[in-house]
């Protein structure tokens, strides 16, 4: 297996309150042209139970504090948003 390296790490800055249908994935900067952002390490916490889509697949449901983690052998996560509104947690992801 080949050994990736980052650039950089991106997260929450605190607890958020999730709005429905919401993408976490952040729009890349403007100087990675024709990129799209994406993480090859990921990992969400929930403290309420939820339903998430990744990469624009079908919905996970997510029980209280289940949260969601996917690693380096994983598919990047290009796409994560959360369906309800009002869910609280946090994220960080590898890129």
């Amino acid at each position: 297996m080949a050994q990736r390296i980052g650039s950089g790490w991106l997260g929450s800055s605190s607890i958020t309150t999730s709005t429905a249908n919401k993408e976490l994935v952040p729009v890349s900067p403007p100087q990675w042209i024709n990129v799209k952002l994406g993480f090859y390490k990921f990992e969400f916490r929930n403290l309420q139970a939820c339903t998430v889509k990744i990469n624009g697949g079908n919905p996970i449901y997510l029980d209280a504090e289940q949260g969601f983690t996917s690693g380096i052998e994983d598919s990047i996560i290009y796409n994560f948003v959360v369906v309800e509104s009002g869910i609280q947690y946090q994220w960080v992801g590898a890129y």
